[in-house]
């Protein structure tokens, strides 16, 4: 029935606008998500009650919630921003199961769609990350983190490090290469914590008016290491046109293989 393809054209739509922010001012807003998640829990939730699909009605929910879990270990990892895993989880709650025209995975039938999405926007992404790696290691910059001055933060830049407070004294940590691991495995005490890697939404104007003020007061050194975010956004599109036009790149893999 053409109310199927409904989701898939909000997908499509939303995944280009989504480049075009990411491309141009290096965003993926909330507004375009968040209405994304609702449209797509909301579809399925309305569409299997109305035909008595009770599973399908929760397939949103589950799609959505598979696609936050896999984009939040991205994200953990340093490889994603925000933005990117409120995409993702966009395109797991309006997508969360959909049957390609060309390769078809045998996993279709469940909410395991996001995936698909994900295998073919890591595949499709190794290239331009390949030359970015080259291109930056050539002119000296770093591949995943930058150092900016806390004068210069802005609300949503992602800390790469934790700047804290621990008897009226101001310490930094940087967890190093095991990032997220380290964090919670040795990360020392604080009273107060003021810059946060993972929190996905990043640093808030509370948080840089504090820093500032600690910077003007002598306190601490005008520099903080922070996340470089890759535009992430087109790989993810690229994958959702994948497999909805073609089908899991994964699938076609082992079928050649095979």
């Amino acid at each position: 029935m053409w109310v199927d393809f409904v989701p898939v054209v909000f997908a499509l739509v939303g995944s280009c606008v989504a480049v075009f922010t990411d491309l141009r001012e290096r965003i993926i807003p909330n507004r375009l998500t968040y209405p994304l998640i609702v449209v797509g829990i909301g579809f399925h939730l309305v569409v299997g009650f109305y035909r008595g699909e009770f599973v399908l009605a929760f397939f949103g929910v589950f799609g959505a919630g598979l696609a936050f879990s896999l984009g939040y270990f991205m994200y953990l990892t340093g490889g994603w921003a925000g933005g990117d895993v409120k995409l993702f989880t966009a395109f797991g709650a309006l997508l969360p199961a959909y049957e390609s025209p060309h390769v078809v995975s045998p996993l279709v039938a469940y909410p395991l769609f996001p995936i698909t999405i994900l295998i073919n926007s890591v595949l499709a992404a190794i290239p331009v990350l390949l030359i970015y790696v080259l291109v930056s290691r050539l002119k000296g910059f770093g591949i995943f983190y930058e150092t900016k001055k806390i004068s210069e933060l802005e609300e949503g830049i992602i800390p790469a490090e934790i700047i804290y407070q621990k008897n009226e004294e101001i310490e930094r940590y940087d967890a190093g290469p095991l990032g997220f691991l380290s964090r919670k495995l040795s990360a020392p005490d604080w009273d107060e914590k003021l810059t946060d890697p993972d929190r996905a939404a990043g640093v808030t104007d509370e948080n840089i008016e504090k820093l500032k003020q600690l910077v003007d007061e002598g306190k601490l050194e005008d520099r903080i290491k922070t996340k470089k975010g890759m535009p992430f956004g087109p790989a993810l599109a690229a994958g959702l046109f994948i497999g909805v036009f073609y089908g899991s790149l994964y699938w076609k893999f082992m079928l050649f293989l095979i």
